[in-house]
C-alpha cells in the first residue's frame, strides 16, 4: 500500500494529478550559528527530494513549544512531490520552554523578533552553504522560496510574509519569501488587522478548523483565525476551514502530546492535497495545479469550507 501522502489528489479530484514519486532525499540535521546575534543557534532539519535538479525551497515554523518535529506530515508530503523543505527550531519558543513552565511567558513579541531573524538568517546560510552533510544545497532555488508555520509558526509566516516594509520600527519582513501557508494563524497581539496584514500582497494560504482554539493559553477563537485572510491585499489568498478539525491537528506530527491528538485521515489528505497544489502553483507557476485549487471548494465534504480572493 501507498503511503497515504502519496495519492490524496485521487481522493479530492479524481486524478492522480499531484500523485508523488515515492522516492525520498536525504534528511540532514544542523545546528547553524548566528555571530550577528551573539552566537544564537539555530537547529534545521533539512528534508530534500530525490534527484540532482534545482528544487524549490519551503521553511517551516514550529509552534509555541515545539521542535524540529513539528510539521513532519507536511514536510514529508512536499518533499516528495520535489520541494526542499527546511524546519527550523527557535530558542526561547521551543521545546526547551516546556520544562519551565513558561508558555505564555514565551508567547511575547519579542521572541516573534527572533523567530522572524532566524527565518532572515535561515535564508541567508543557505546562500552561503553547498552542502550540509548528504544534503546537496546548491540544487535549492533561492528565486523560489515559500514560507510556513503552525500556531506561533504561523505568527512567524504572517510577520515575514510582510514584505520589505518596517514592522514595529523593525525590519521583519522578507523579500525573498514568494509564498506562504500559514496553519492556524491568529490576529495580530499589537495591531488591527488592516495595519498588521493589509501589506500581505504574495500569495497566502490560512488553514484552520471549526474546533481551532486553546482556551486554556488565550482567548482567540476558531472565526478569529480567519481575519488576518479577511485582512489581506485581494489576489492570491486562501481560507480552507475544515469542520471539526482542532489546533493540534495542524501540527504536522504523528504525535502531538496532546489530548486531541493527531490529525485525522480526512485533516491529513485535504491539507496535503490543497497546500501541494498551492506549492505547485506558487512555486512552480503550475497553471493547471492553480486551476485545481481554485475549484477545491467544489471536492470538499458538506462542513469544510473554502474561499479565495
Amino acid at each position: 500500500m501507498k503511503p497515504w501522502f502519496l495519492f490524496p489528489a485521487a481522493l479530492l479530484f479524481g486524478t492522480p494529478a499531484i500523485a508523488a514519486s515515492p522516492a525520498a532525499g536525504p534528511v540532514c540535521e544542523a545546528q547553524w550559528r548566528d555571530a550577528a546575534r551573539g552566537g544564537r543557534i539555530v537547529p534545521v532539519r533539512i528534508r530534500m527530494p530525490a534527484g540532482t535538479g534545482k528544487v524549490p525551497v519551503i521553511l517551516f515554523s514550529h509552534g509555541l513549544g515545539g521542535s524540529l518535529d513539528a510539521g513532519t506530515l507536511w514536510a514529508q508530503a512536499w518533499a516528495a512531490d520535489g520541494n526542499a523543505v527546511i524546519h527550523l527550531q527557535h530558542a526561547g519558543s521551543d521545546s526547551g520552554i516546556l520544562r519551565g513552565g513558561g508558555l505564555r511567558s514565551a508567547m511575547s513579541a519579542e521572541q516573534l523578533v527572533a523567530r522572524a531573524e532566524d527565518v532572515h538568517f535561515v535564508l541567508d546560510e543557505l546562500a552561503k552553504r553547498p552542502r550540509e552533510g548528504a544534503c546537496d544545497l546548491a540544487r535549492l532555488d533561492l528565486a523560489h522560496i515559500g514560507m510556513s508555520g503552525h500556531s506561533f509558526g504561523a505568527q512567524t509566516t504572517l510577520v515575514v510574509a510582510r514584505g520589505p516594509g518596517p514592522t514595529g520600527g523593525l525590519q521583519l519582513g522578507d523579500a525573498r519569501i514568494r509564498a506562504a501557508i500559514a496553519f492556524s494563524p491568529q490576529p495580530s497581539m499589537v495591531q488591527d488587522d488592516a495595519a498588521a496584514f493589509g501589506g500581505i500582497i504574495m500569495p497566502f494560504f490560512s488553514i484552520t478548523g471549526t474546533r481551532d482554539a486553546l482556551p486554556w493559553l488565550n482567548h482567540v477563537t476558531p472565526q478569529d483565525r480567519e481575519r488576518p485572510f479577511r485582512a489581506m491585499a485581494p489576489g492570491g489568498k486562501y481560507l480552507l476551514v475544515l469542520d471539526g478539525a482542532n489546533h493540534m491537528m495542524f501540527g504536522g506530527q504523528d504525535r502531538m502530546g496532546m489530548p486531541e491528538g493527531p490529525p485525522v485521515p480526512h485533516v491529513r489528505q485535504t491539507v496535503v492535497a490543497a497546500t501541494t497544489l498551492f506549492w505547485r502553483a506558487t512555486l512552480r507557476g503550475d497553471a493547471a495545479a492553480r486551476a485545481q485549487l481554485d475549484r477545491l471548494g467544489e471536492t470538499l465534504p458538506a462542513g469544510d469550507r473554502f474561499e479565495r480572493r
